[in-house]
C-alpha cells in the first residue's frame, strides 16, 4: 500500500519523508502498518509529556486525559488517510481533521471553571487543543513538527511559570473581609483613583468567617510598587475599616 506517500507528497519535512520511504521499502507490504503503529505511538507519547506537566501540578484534565485526546486525534487522522480505499483518489483526509479542530472544544469547556469572576482551567483547555493538534500531525507523519511543537509547549508551560510569578509579583491581591450590608465600591474606586492605582478586576464572595457571614472581596492590581501597597491598605483601613485585610502576591 502506497497511499501514504500519494498523500503525503510534497507535504512531509525532509526527515519524515525518510522515514516513511524505509518503512514502505524496507517492509513491504507491512511497512505501512508499522507506519501508522509509529504515528498513533508518537502522538500518544508526545501528548503523554504535556498530560504529564499538568498532572504533576494537580489540574483537571491531567496524563491520561491528554493522551487519550493524542491518540484519539491519532488514529481519526490515519483513518481519514487509509480508512476509505482508494475512491478514485477523490477523498479528503482534512475533513475529519476539521472535525476534530471543532469538536475538542467541547472537551476543552469542560475544564474551565469560573467561579465569581475567576476563572480557572484556560491552560488545561489549552494544551487539550494542543495535544489535539499534536496527535493530528503525529497521525499525518509529520513526527518533527509535532515533536517541536511539543518541546516548545513543554517550556511554555514549565519555565515561562517563573516568569508569570515574577510579574504576578507586580500585580498583587488586596483581599478584604467587611460587612455583607456594607457598599464598599465606591469607596475602593475613589481611594486607588486617588492613589493612582488601576483595578484589574474585583470579585466577592460571602463567606463564613467566626461564625458569621461576611463579604469577601478580592481586589487585582495591575501594578503596585510597595510604598503605594502600604498607603493603599491603610487608606483602606481608615475608610472602609474591614474586619480583615491583607496583601497576597498568590496566583
Amino acid at each position: 500500500m502506497h497511499a501514504w506517500m500519494t498523500l503525503t507528497s510534497g507535504t512531509v519535512l525532509g526527515v519524515d519523508d525518510i522515514l516513511i520511504n524505509w518503512l514502505n521499502g524496507f517492509f513491504p507490504p507491512f511497512g505501512n502498518f508499522l507506519l501508522i503503529l509509529l504515528s498513533i505511538f508518537i502522538a500518544g507519547f508526545l501528548a503523554g509529556i504535556i498530560g504529564y506537566e499538568r498532572e504533576y501540578h494537580g489540574h483537571s484534565a491531567g496524563l491520561r486525559t491528554h493522551i487519550l485526546v493524542g491518540l484519539a486525534s491519532a488514529l481519526i487522522m490515519v483513518v481519514s488517510i487509509y480508512g476509505f480505499g482508494d475512491i478514485n483518489d477523490a477523498r479528503d483526509p482534512a475533513r475529519l481533521a476539521a472535525q476534530v479542530v471543532s469538536g475538542i472544544g467541547f472537551l476543552g469547556a469542560g475544564t474551565i471553571i469560573q467561579t465569581g469572576t475567576d476563572i480557572k482551567g484556560l491552560t488545561t483547555a489549552t494544551t487539550l487543543w494542543i495535544v489535539m493538534a499534536i496527535g493530528l500531525a503525529a497521525g499525518a507523519g509529520q513526527f518533527l513538527i509535532a515533536t517541536f511543537t511539543t518541546v516548545i509547549s513543554l517550556i511554555s508551560l514549565t519555565s515561562l511559570r517563573e516568569v508569570e510569578k515574577m510579574a504576578n509579583n507586580k500585580s498583587p491581591k488586596i483581599i478584604m473581609l467587611v460587612p455583607t450590608d456594607m457598599p464598599i465600591l465606591k469607596h475602593v474606586h475613589m481611594t486607588t483613583m486617588h492613589l493612582g492605582v488601576a483595578i484589574k478586576d474585583i470579585s466577592s464572595q460571602i463567606i463564613n468567617y467566626q461564625g458569621a457571614q461576611v463579604l469577601r472581596v478580592v481586589l487585582s492590581i495591575n501594578y503596585m510598587s510597595k510604598a503605594t501597597s502600604v498607603a493603599l491598605i491603610e487608606e483602606l483601613k481608615a475608610i472602609i475599616k474591614p474586619i480583615e485585610i491583607k496583601v497576597t502576591n498568590e496566583i
